[in-house]
């Protein structure tokens, strides 16, 4: 397939085989015991906001299709709800033929839920944010009961996935109306129809799923429950792991990573990820754009678009960080190579854009040098002197004094948020870190009230930068934290995302991120690694960078060796 042909990178060695190799096949039965640095924030896939949830939900919500990873080859598209699907000699309509299934609560699934499912995405009381993907879907309809039909305006590069995402719900869900959605308890509620059913929820400690008896033919998953525990963070959970608690934890810190991989009863896969951390510059005066809603009335629907943000940072720009020269200083400025080798010990690497290597669509550029001299430079060029050797660096009466924002949870992040702070320290920046609460963190991102704020994306399978770094993004409380609007950035995204095919797409998607690299709306700190520490006494366990659970049905537990015994085996 072409997608497999474009995206099949991101591979490297075959990981670490799980399991100790002396058991002879599948056994049934026993339990798998999660670690989560999170609670899942809402059993509902539209109403949840957290990677952690969506990994979990997976589990229990279907998709027409599955995307599915391997070294050397990369990502591939499988059958899943869908056995199969063809489209028109034009191109423009996919059929889905969906297979037999139920849900838990004994409903045939059948094109009335993708038809359901079609209207949430599309409600504006619900405000789905990755309503985006489906812009080039003109129609939906059920040609009988498991057909599902889209039509799309034109051919483009990613048609099965923009229909595929996201999670199809049971239409029983209707009950509740849309505008309850986020204040409704789903696990109260919850209908699945995935290998697992949902059995009990302790909300900030576990959840339990049992397996559903009826997914597919019956015979898998071989596991009878997974456990997710909820632990305060990333250390934490890693002491469960080590004493022998949690079979799996999916964030292992990079700075203990040789503790798990020292051990004779677990293995450390390290695999390429999606995830990578920035500091997103604000183009907007902090707080002009909460005030502009309030001084319009705005509510949960206030209607906005990319003129709105437009005009504001018209009338409000950010005093220091509207200059695309500060904001490429403040890049030179860090030694993000230092981040990659210190915080991360070199489970890490310096992030070029928002086009992930894994992707393997990056072009000629580079990530910028650390150039602390260079740096100062472009400073005194946009007008930033420093009024004393050392000191901080002043520009009609304003100090050049920025407050940045970092989710306290995040002892890593904190870490980082420090060096960072030291290195623009050095070229007569002043950074006030400001580590917050995640809710309050992510209230201040979406009201765009920061100078910078450390955080960190996960990519799709898809090129979509737009989805975080196009105007009409900022709108609405979107994903453009920091109302980057830039004509021709935007301009060639959108043509780009247009494209028939990524053939015609690269090139566009290429001359994106030059233009990215030039303006430097966000420091790019690194692509993360994924670090996954898990108990050898699970078997054919396949984590992938798309989902820590990849393939779990097919996982499976030697319950001779529960979890804890060989915990007892020294370290080597």
């Amino acid at each position: 397939m072409l997608l497999a042909a474009v995206l099949g990178c991101g591979g490297g060695p075959t990981p670490p085989a799980v399991g100790d190799g002396s058991s002879s096949g599948p056994r049934r039965g026993g339990e798998l015991i999660i670690a989560l640095r999170a609670d899942v924030d809402s059993w509902n896939p539209y109403t949840a906001g957290s990677s952690t949830a969506l990994n979990v939900l997976e589990l229990l919500y279907p998709r027409l299709v599955r995307e599915r990873w391997s070294p050397g080859t990369g990502i591939r598209v499988e059958p899943a709800l869908a056995e199969r699907w063809s489209f028109s000699d034009d191109r423009r309509e996919l059929r889905f033929e969906l297979r037999e299934a139920r849900w838990s609560d004994g409903r045939p699934v059948s094109c009335a839920d993708v038809a359901f499912t079609w209207r949430a995405q599309h409600s504006p009381a619900l405000g789905w944010p990755g309503l985006y993907i489906k812009d080039g879907i003109e129609s939906f309809e059920c040609a009988d009961e498991r057909t599902a039909v889209f039509r799309f305006a034109h051919p483009s590069a990613y048609q099965v996935l923009d229909a595929n995402d996201d999670a199809q719900l049971p239409r029983v869900y209707g009950a509740v109306p849309f505008e309850q959605w986020m204040a409704t308890a789903w696990e109260q509620r919850l209908v699945s129809a995935g290998p697992f059913r949902l059995e009990r929820v302790v909300p900030g400690q576990e959840a339990i799923l049992v397996r559903d008896p009826e997914w597919r033919d019956g015979t898998r998953p071989y596991i009878d429950r997974l456990i997710f525990r909820v632990y305060a963070g990333a250390d934490e959970a890693l002491r469960a792991l080590l004493a022998g608690d949690v079979d799996l934890v999916e964030k292992v810190p990079p700075g203990r990573a040789a503790e798990v991989a020292r051990r004779e009863d677990l293995a450390l896969l390290d695999l390429p990820g999606l995830s990578w951390t920035f500091i997103a510059w604000n183009q907007l005066a902090p707080g002009a754009y909460a005030a502009d809603r309030r001084r319009r009335g705005c509510g949960a629907g206030c209607r906005e678009d990319a003129q709105t943000v437009r005009a504001l940072l018209a009338d409000h720009p950010h005093p220091i960080l509207g200059d695309p020269r500060v904001r490429r200083a403040l890049t030179l400025a860090i030694d993000r190579e230092d981040l990659v080798e210190g915080p991360w010990r070199g489970h890490a690497r310096v992030a070029v854009s928002p086009l992930v290597s894994f992707l393997g669509v990056s072009g000629q550029s580079r990530p910028l040098p650390w150039d602390p001299v260079r740096a100062a430079a472009l400073l005194e060029a946009a007008g930033w002197r420093r009024p004393v050797e050392g000191g901080v660096r002043e520009k009609d009466g304003r100090r050049l004094e920025l407050e940045i924002l970092v989710n306290a949870d995040n002892t890593l992040r904190r870490e980082v948020l420090e060096r960072v702070a030291t290195a623009l320290a050095g070229v007569g920046v002043a950074v006030r870190p400001v580590a917050l609460p995640r809710r309050e963190y992510i209230a201040r991102a979406r009201a765009k009230d920061f100078d910078g704020l450390l955080g960190g994306w996960r990519a799709g399978t898809r090129i979509e930068p737009q989805s975080i770094l196009h105007c009409a993004a900022a709108a609405g409380r979107g994903n453009n934290l920091g109302a980057w609007c830039d004509d021709r950035a935007d301009a060639l995204a959108d043509r780009a995302a247009a494209a028939a095919d990524l053939e015609h797409a690269l090139p566009l998607w290429r001359q994106w991120e030059e233009r990215f690299v030039q303006q430097q709306p966000y420091t790019m700190l690194y692509e993360e690694r994924v670090l996954i520490g898990i108990h050898r006494r699970v078997h054919d366990a396949s984590p992938s960078p798309l989902n820590p659970y990849a393939e779990i049905e097919k996982w499976w537990v030697d319950s001779s060796e529960p979890t804890g015994v060989a915990a007892t085996s020294p370290p080597r």
